[in-house]
């Protein structure tokens, strides 16, 4: 006994409590510190992440951890990855308990949202209104990822595509959806690591990362 651990009330305030008891059933303890949360940034990243052929366990914890919002697994023309219906409800709960463990472990007052897959038409119309919408693609013509980034609080939707990148029908309905074209330099990274690394860019670009994480309270303010 005598370990402090973190609680988190209404992802709002972090306590540090102070264990008194650990049973099987019951845990308890006294809280010597209070301070509001930290670790969610102002700018509000929703990934929309084609579902890759593999991995996609790794890319839902890393995308938690790089600070996403939301996670909106979406299918595309390319995608080749097209779970069974009869198991996209085991897949989401597991997707969900990892965002849960991945948001403890980084810190983060709550954890994405993991949606239900959706096409990808379907899933940038569910983005919260006023939403601009970034496309990460392979093309001379787009714009770096850092120069798209807007001023929080602010939602962006970040569009990630597959392997084989997006197709005739995939660019015509981000066209449609008012998309501004990026990219993420001059080497290729797989889909299932493109969205961290983008993610990351953005909230950098948005002065999320000019801070070092708080450590927590080494006695009671009280």
């Amino acid at each position: 006994m005598g370990e402090t651990i973190v609680v988190i009330e209404d992802g709002k305030l972090e306590h540090g409590v102070q264990l008194d008891e650990v049973t099987p059933s019951r845990v308890s303890g006294a809280i010597v510190w209070t301070r509001p949360v930290a670790g969610e940034p102002q700018l509000a990243v929703h990934v929309l992440q084609a579902v890759p052929a593999q991995a996609m366990d790794a890319t839902v914890e890393a995308l938690t951890e790089a600070g996403a919002a939301t996670i909106r697994p979406v299918l595309t023309h390319r995608t080749v990855s097209r779970p069974d219906p009869s198991r996209v409800i085991h897949r989401l709960e597991r997707w969900r308990l990892i965002a849960r463990e991945s948001a403890q472990l980084a810190g983060r007052a709550a954890p994405p949202e993991v949606h239900s897959i959706l096409p990808l038409r379907d899933a940038l119309v569910a983005l919260p209104a006023g939403t601009k919408v970034l496309a990460c693609v392979i093309s001379q013509s787009a714009s770096p990822i850092l120069s798209a980034v807007p001023t929080p609080p602010a939602n962006v939707g970040l569009v990630i595509g597959p392997e084989g990148g997006f197709d005739v029908s995939d660019l015509r309905v981000l066209e449609e959806s008012g998309a501004v074209n990026v990219h993420l330099g001059s080497r290729t990274l797989p889909s299932r690591l493109a969205g961290a690394v983008a993610t990351s860019l953005l909230l950098a670009g948005a002065g999320d990362l000019d801070a070092a994480a708080v450590p927590a309270p080494a006695r009671a303010a009280r």
